[in-house]
């Protein structure tokens, strides 16, 4: 979405349907001539011109996601009556900004986590949109243009706008996708509360990316309905905790990685037992 003065607002903007970015994928210049597409780690690409919207992916081949992400989160929507059909979809476990720059190309600014790099020194990166589009490996991505979220407005837009000509990075263990996305918009809540939490009586922070904060009123197109399951998103009742709440989501990748650094530590002690028992024997 590009930031105009004279774009509707207000009731007319309510009752407009909201088409996403996505959309227009067929038109979509992701490049200037001659240029390679590449990744900036960190540093920008260039001076953000518009905001296109959120973007939300889900990779169908990711380990991670097959094996862990995914399965918390059907756990956390269906025990809150949020679930789903067998046939549908996957989820989005990734989500950042779709942005085009001066020069005219589009990018994503996403927060990453992958390597030690992204892990504590500098998370965000700067991946040409075709980039992005070629890690879904058979899953999807889609573009929701910033004012379909709640208590978003052009003002707020601008804002994130100036805020990605300006930004400062932090390591993935400092932050996720999802609570960049929102430091970007203000340090405004754009992701729901854990839903199971909620049913519970108590707010618990999951930094879940498929569980946008929609307003109630928009419709968007026909395949990001189906790909977010909108018509259940919008029903979602207002967090309850801050932007700087402990993060559920957050703090399970942190268990995971450290989990994964004690096994490596302990497979390598015992290697060297057996190795040096080996060599007395000899």
């Amino acid at each position: 979405m590009r930031v105009k003065e004279g774009r509707p607002s207000g009731k007319e903007t309510e009752k407009a349907n909201i088409v996403t970015a996505d959309s227009a994928r067929a038109r979509t210049a992701t490049q200037t001539a001659g240029r390679p597409a590449r990744v900036d780690r960190g540093s920008s690409a260039g001076r953000v011109i518009e905001l296109r919207g959120i973007i939300f992916q889900s990779d169908n081949h990711s380990v991670l996601g097959a094996w862990l992400i995914r399965p918390i989160q059907m756990f956390d929507r269906r025990l809150a009556g949020l679930g789903k059909s067998v046939f549908g979809p996957p989820l989005a476990m990734h989500v950042g900004l779709h942005v085009v720059i001066e020069d005219g190309r589009e990018f994503v600014v996403e927060q990453l986590f992958g390597t030690p790099w992204h892990a504590f020194v500098d998370g965000v990166n700067w991946t040409p949109l075709e980039v992005f589009r070629a890690r879904d490996r058979g899953g999807w991505d889609v573009t929701v243009p910033a004012f379909a979220f709640r208590k978003i407005d052009d003002r707020i837009i601008k804002e994130a706008i100036e805020f990605l000509n300006s930004i400062q990075s932090r390591p993935y263990f400092g932050e996720d996708c999802p609570t960049f996305v929102e430091r970007a918009f203000g340090r405004r809540r754009l992701f729901a509360d854990s839903p199971t939490a909620r049913w519970l009586g108590f707010g618990v922070r999951i930094g879940d990316p498929a569980l946008p904060l929609l307003r109630p009123e928009v419709r968007l197109d026909r395949r990001a309905e189906r790909l977010l399951r909108a018509w259940s998103l919008r029903t979602l009742p207002d967090p309850i905790t801050s932007w700087n709440a402990p993060n559920a989501r957050f703090l399970l990748h942190r268990m995971i990685l450290l989990g994964g650094f004690l096994l490596t530590g302990l497979l390598f002690g015992l290697l060297r037992q057996r190795g040096g028992i080996q060599g007395a024997k000899g």
